[in-house]
């Protein structure tokens, strides 16, 4: 494991990725998800969202049960989870205070994820909740369980 990913995330994080399907380097082309979200939601992304997606988007985690501070509760990186949701996004980012573009879902699609374009995660479908200020951070709080 290098340097680089410790810091980026926890050992169990980078245990869990790994085993997703996620390893240093990985690209993606988020073209058609942009194409559709765009068509579909008026969905317009920012390059958090297109660095995000790049790296990860594809990867799902069946990972539940105990984790560190509640469930873990296993997520999608699809952004299509949200295609016909726009006015929930738009909701979402107006109480983020950012324009959030989606990045897939958790729990089971009980929660949707965002990014903001200043890198910052939010989960939420209801209301939104500041998960981590940066991508690394979320991966590590969704995997391991971390409120």
């Amino acid at each position: 494991m290098s340097d680089e990913n410790v810091q980026r995330w926890s050992a169990e994080a980078d245990r869990v990725l790994r085993a997703i399907g996620w390893y240093p380097g990985r690209t993606v082309s988020t073209t058609e998800w942009e194409s559709i979200l765009h068509e579909h939601g008026g969905f317009t992304i920012h390059d958090a969202a297109r660095r995000f997606l790049t790296e990860f988007g594809g990867l799902v985690s069946e990972e539940r049960g105990p984790g560190r501070t509640m469930a873990r509760m296993g997520f999608r990186l699809d952004p299509l989870a949200a295609e016909w949701d726009d006015e929930i996004y738009d909701v979402l980012s107006e109480e983020a205070g950012a324009y959030l573009y989606p990045i897939g879902e958790a729990d089971r699609g009980n929660s949707y994820l965002g990014i903001a374009p200043n890198g910052a995660v939010y989960a939420g479908r209801e209301n939104v909740t500041l998960l981590a200020d940066n991508a690394g951070k979320a991966l590590e709080k969704l995997i391991e369980g971390v409120r």
